[in-house]
C-alpha cells in the first residue's frame, strides 16, 4: 500500500511540476516577444522591467489561459490542430510588419510550435471568445429588455397622440445619459470629403475597422463635421431607411455589437435624417471575464 501511496504521490508531483515547467516556459516566451514590441517604441521609455515586471508578465499569461478555458468551459470551444494552423497561415499573409513578426520568430528560436500556442492561440481564443460573448443572448438579456421597454413606452405614447418632440422628451426622461441626437447627410458624400475625420480614425483604431460613428460630437463644436448615411453599416441602413421614414417614427431595437440601439426620427426629408438616438452597452467582457472562475484548458 505505501509503495502504491508514493507511486502516486510522485506522478501527481511530476505532473504538477510539468504543469509548472510549462507556465515558466510559457512566460519566457511571452518576455521575448514582448521585448520586441518594447524595442520598437519610439521615444522615451522606462527599462523593460519596469514596463513589465515579472508579476505583470505572469498574469498576462495566466488571463491568456483563463480565456482558453472560459471558451471550453462555457461555450465547448477548443482551439483544434487546424484552427491554430489556419491562423498562423493568416497572420503569415496579412501581417503588416513582416520584419517584426521575423523578430518574433526568432525570439522563439524559429520553433513553429512555440510561436503557434504562445503568439497565435491567444489571438484566435480571443476572437473566437469575443465572438461568442457578444452573441450570447442569455447574457445580454437584460439590457435588450431595458431597450424593448423603452421603445414600449414610446409605441404607446404615440399612440395616445405623441409627437416627435414628446417622444424625445420622454426618451430623455428616462435615459438622459444613453441618448445621442444624430444628423445624417442622406447625399453621396462629396469627394472633397471622403477622408474620414480625426475622430472617425480614432474610433476605427479602437473598436476595428468596421467600428462606426453613430453619434456626433456636442453640439456647437466649430470642428463637428457631417455625417454621411452612406457610412452606417449596410445592415443597420436597412433598417433604419424602412423604419424611419418621417418624424415620430419607432425604429425596432437594433442590436450591434457592442450593444442594443434605438432611434426615434425628428426630421426626414430628401436631404436628411434626423434623429435621436438611444444607446445602451451590452455586458462588460472584462467584467464578465473576470466573474469566470479560475480553472485550466
Amino acid at each position: 500500500m505505501k509503495i502504491k501511496i508514493t507511486f502516486l504521490l510522485v506522478a501527481l508531483l511530476g505532473v504538477a511540476a510539468g504543469r509548472n515547467d510549462d507556465f515558466g516556459a510559457r512566460c519566457a516566451d511571452r518576455e521575448a516577444i514582448e521585448r520586441i514590441y518594447y524595442n520598437h517604441r519610439l521615444g522615451q521609455k522606462p527599462p523593460f522591467e519596469q514596463t513589465l515586471p515579472p508579476a505583470t508578465l505572469e498574469n498576462l499569461v495566466r488571463l491568456d489561459l483563463r480565456k482558453e478555458a472560459v471558451l471550453k468551459k462555457n461555450y465547448g470551444v477548443e482551439i483544434t490542430p487546424a484552427m491554430l494552423n489556419a491562423e498562423v497561415q493568416r497572420i503569415n499573409s496579412t501581417t503588416h510588419a513582416p520584419e517584426t513578426l521575423a523578430e518574433i520568430k526568432a525570439a522563439l528560436d524559429n520553433d513553429s510550435d512555440r510561436f503557434a500556442n504562445v503568439f497565435a492561440k491567444p489571438i484566435i481564443v480571443e476572437r473566437l471568445l469575443r465572438e461568442k460573448f457578444d452573441n450570447d443572448d442569455a447574457l445580454h438579456a437584460p439590457q435588450r429588455r431595458l431597450v424593448e421597454q423603452m421603445r414600449n413606452e414610446l409605441l404607446a405614447a404615440k399612440t395616445n397622440g405623441a409627437d416627435a418632440g414628446k417622444l424625445l422628451a420622454l426618451l430623455k426622461q428616462k435615459h438622459a445619459n444613453a441618448v445621442a441626437e444624430t444628423i445624417w447627410q442622406l447625399t453621396p458624400r462629396p469627394p472633397e470629403t471622403n477622408a474620414p475625420a480625426a475622430d472617425e480614425i480614432e474610433i476605427k483604431k479602437r473598436f476595428g475597422p468596421n467600428a462606426q460613428v453613430i453619434s456626433p460630437p456636442p453640439a456647437g463644436d466649430p470642428k463637428q463635421p457631417r455625417y454621411y448615411f452612406e457610412d452606417l453599416p449596410a445592415g443597420l441602413q436597412n433598417v433604419l431607411g424602412v423604419q424611419l421614414r418621417r418624424a415620430g417614427d419607432v425604429s425596432a431595437v437594433i442590436e450591434m455589437p457592442g450593444g442594443f440601439l434605438l432611434c426615434v426620427a425628428k426630421e426626414k426629408t430628401d436631404a436628411v435624417l434626423s434623429a435621436a438616438v438611444l444607446s445602451l452597452p451590452k455586458r462588460s467582457y472584462e467584467e464578465w471575464l473576470n466573474a469566470q472562475p479560475e480553472g485550466n484548458p
